[in-house]
C-alpha cells in the first residue's frame, strides 16, 4: 500500500526536489525577485506583517532576553487555468545578540537572524472532483486546538515553550497532496518527501544548559518517504475523521553518541467533534505501533503507545468563549529503565491537561486570552501559566503583551523552565 500511495502521489509531483529546492534558509545560494502586477487586474497579491517583539525575564538574571523584528509575507498568485501558487515566507533579526544588553554567553545557532521559506506550493484542480497540492505545506490533522495527538505531519518551532499557540508553530514540510470528494467526504492521499523535525530550544539559550548532541536526520530520498490518508466528512451536527501515517515520528533517540531521526511509525488514529447547543465537544485517539526508547545511553526498547484526548468548549459566554482538554498517553508494555532524561523522563502513563478562556472587549478590539497548561493528572509534573492582551489600534496596527510563568514540578525536563518566568510585548503593522 506505501508503494502504491508514492507511486499515485509522484506523478502529481515529479518536479518537486526536496533536497535541492529547501532548507530552513529558504532557497539555496540563490537570490529570487518575484515581481506581481499591483494594478486592479491583477491575479497576485502579496501582504503580510512587520513585528517589533520583546522579552523581559523576570525569573533569572538574563533581564532583556529578546528583541526581535519578525516578518511574515504571504503571496498568492493565479493563473488562467485555475491553478495557484501561495507562499509563505518568514524572516526574523534578534538584536539582543549584537546591541551587548543580553546576558547570553553565546548565541545559538540561528537565535541572532533566520530565513524560513515555511510554505510554497502549487495547487489545483484535476476535475471537479479531485485538487491537488504540491510542495511545502500545513496539513492539519485532528479536533483539539493546544494537545496534538493525530497531528502528526508537521514539526513545531518550539524553541520558546509555551509562548504562543500551535496553530502560530507549524512548520511546512515538502509534501504531495490528492484530495477527492465524494458525498460529502474528503480523501486525501499524501507522500511526505521532506524530513523535517521539531526546532527545541538550544544551547546556550534560555531554556537550555546543556551541551547540544549531533543529530543524524534521514536524507529526502525515495526510500525515506513517508505516505499518510485522511478521509474526513463534516455533517449536520458533527465533524469526524480518521487517519494512516507511516513515516518519521517527531522522537529522536540515542544511538552513538548521535541522536538518531529516524524512529518510523505506523499511526492509526481517528477524531471527532460535534456541536450541542453551546458546547463544543471533542475527542481524539492516535495508536502507534513502534517508538524507539532509550533505556540508557547504548540501549534501546520498541515499544507502541496509544494516545487519547477529549475536551470540552463552551461559547455561551458573551464574545468568548471557555475550553478544557485532557489527553492521557500509555506507553504499553512498559519498561520503568523508560524513565530517564533521554526520554523527557515519560511515565507509563502521562496525563496533559490545558484550560484556555478567551474573551474580547470594546466592540472586539481588545482580546484576553488566557492558558493554563499542566503535565499530570494533578498537575505535579509541571507545567506554564500564559495571560496576554492584544489591542486593535486600527486596521493596520496593534499592540499585544503578556506574561508567562514556567511551573516547575516533578519532571525534571519540566522543572527545569521554571525559572524562566517573563512578561512579552509585541507591535504589529498588518501590509
Amino acid at each position: 500500500m506505501k508503494t502504491w500511495v508514492m507511486v499515485v502521489a509522484l506523478i502529481m509531483s515529479s518536479f518537486v526536489n526536496a533536497e535541492d529546492g529547501f532548507d530552513d534558509e529558504g532557497f539555496d545560494d540563490e537570490m529570487i525577485e518575484i515581481v506581481m502586477d499591483t494594478t486592479p487586474s491583477a491575479k497576485g497579491a502579496l501582504y503580510g506583517s512587520v513585528d517589533f517583539e520583546t522579552h523581559y525575564n523576570t525569573g533569572n538574571n538574563k533581564d532583556l532576553s529578546s528583541l526581535k523584528v519578525l516578518t511574515d509575507v504571504i503571496g498568492d498568485y493565479k493563473f488562467d487555468n485555475g491553478n495557484k501558487i501561495t507562499g509563505n515566507l518568514k524572516a526574523y533579526r534578534d538584536f539582543i545578540f549584537d546591541t551587548g544588553l543580553n546576558k547570553h554567553t553565546i548565541t545559538p545557532e540561528s537565535y541572532d537572524n533566520e530565513v524560513n521559506l515555511n510554505e510554497l506550493t502549487i495547487e489545483g484542480s484535476i476535475n471537479p472532483n479531485l485538487d491537488f497540492k504540491i510542495g511545502r505545506q500545513i496539513v492539519v490533522w485532528g479536533k483539539s486546538d493546544t494537545i496534538r495527538i493525530t497531528d502528526v505531519l508537521n514539526p513545531l518551532d518550539n524553541r520558546t515553550p509555551g509562548l504562543v499557540d500551535i496553530k502560530n508553530l507549524r512548520l511546512g514540510k515538502v509534501m504531495s497532496k490528492l484530495d477527492y470528494y465524494f458525498d460529502g467526504l474528503n480523501l486525501s492521499v499524501i507522500a511526505l518527501h521532506e524530513n523535517r523535525f521539531t526546532k527545541l530550544p538550544a544551547y546556550g539559550s534560555d531554556y537550555k544548559t546543556s551541551v547540544d548532541l549531533p543529530t543524524n536526520i534521514p536524507s529526502n530520498n525515495f526510500s525515506n518517504m513517508g505516505v499518510a490518508l485522511s478521509l474526513t466528512g463534516a455533517f449536520e451536527s458533527y465533524d469526524l475523521g480518521l487517519y494512516f501515517a507511516d513515516t518519521y515520528i517527531d522522537k529522536p533517540y540515542l544511538n552513538g553518541g548521535v541522536l538518531q531521526y529516524d524512529n518510523q511509525s505506523i499511526m492509526l488514529g481517528t477524531a471527532f467533534n460535534q456541536v450541542v447547543g453551546s458546547y463544543l465537544f471533542k475527542g481524539e485517539v492516535a495508536h502507534f505501533d513502534n517508538i524507539i526508547y532509550n533505556t540508557s545511553a547504548s540501549n534501546t526498547v520498541s515499544k507502541s503507545r496509544t494516545d487519547v484526548m477529549v475536551g470540552i468548549e463552551y461559547n455561551g459566554i458573551a464574545n468568548g468563549s471557555v475550553g478544557y482538554e485532557i489527553a492521557l498517553k500509555t506507553i504499553h508494555d512498559y519498561s520503568p529503565l523508560i524513565d530517564n532524561a533521554l526520554n523527557g523522563y515519560k511515565p507509563e502513563k502521562e496525563y496533559q491537561q490545558v484550560l484556555r478562556f478567551n474573551q474580547t472587549y470594546l466592540n472586539q478590539a481588545l482580546e484576553l486570552g488566557i492558558v493554563l497548561s499542566a503535565v499530570g493528572i494533578s498537575a505535579q509534573d509541571g507545567g506554564s501559566a500564559r495571560v496576554s492582551l492584544s489591542y486593535t489600534l486600527d486596521d493596520q496596527r496593534s499592540i499585544s503583551g503578556g506574561v508567562i510563568n514556567y511551573i516547575g514540578g516533578d519532571n525534571p525536563a519540566i522543572d527545569s523552565y521554571k525559572d524562566n518566568d517573563r512578561v512579552f510585548a509585541k507591535f504589529s503593522y498588518l501590509f
